[in-house]
């Protein structure tokens, strides 16, 4: 191992989903990470000596505090829709309560970085609540005392899903057309990882 090169462990919050199970994937490949740490109400079917697995039912944060003790980095890359969350209540809980408090807790135990799946359109004055709660987020995180603080912020997310999404499906065959215009997967975490 190159002797500049300290191995940091991380901790992904979302992991099972589309764009978090593609995180840790990457996670598991950097050299620069020791230690996967996931939380989540899902166990993940990741096969790896790296991860630790903590179930975790987003209510009581106290609870996983102690997880975010000695992290370098956090990935928060939960996400829901309204319509998959049921109402506006429970997707709120998602999409602005889980990366506001995993931002408290990185706060409270000196976290490095703090990496955030957003949206493209984020915006707290946007009369969509969507796009509304995820830029009410974004500011809210960004008040937090973290060194390093990142939001992505995708478009459509393309990939396997558990449940159909014709839209999405109609959409993803449009943007296939135009793809030759849409660079930018990240490959490395390591502006994060140091």
């Amino acid at each position: 191992m190159d002797k500049r090169i300290i191995p940091h462990k991380v901790l992904v919050s979302g992991a099972t989903g589309l764009v978090g199970s593609k995180v840790v994937e990457l996670l598991e490949n950097e050299i620069s990470v020791s230690k996967i740490i996931v939380v989540g109400r899902t166990i993940p079917e990741f096969k790896s000596s790296k991860i630790e697995f903590h179930l975790f039912d987003f209510q009581d944060y106290s609870k996983i505090g102690n997880l975010f003790n000695g992290v370098y980095a956090v990935f928060c890359c939960v996400g829901t829709t309204i319509k998959k969350a049921g109402n506006i209540d429970n997707f709120r809980k998602v999409d602005f309560d889980i990366p506001v408090e995993c931002a408290r807790l990185c706060e409270k135990a000196n976290v490095n970085s703090f990496i955030v799946l957003s949206s493209l359109g984020a915006n707290s004055k946007s009369s969509n609540y969507y796009f509304q709660t995820k830029g009410e987020m974004e500011e809210y995180v960004s008040s937090f005392k973290i060194h390093k603080k990142a939001f992505f912020r995708p478009s459509i997310l393309l990939g396997p899903r558990a449940e159909p999404r014709p839209l999405e499906s109609i959409t993803k065959n449009i943007l296939h057309i135009f793809s030759f215009l849409m660079v930018g997967v990240l490959e490395s975490f390591d502006q994060y990882l140091v």
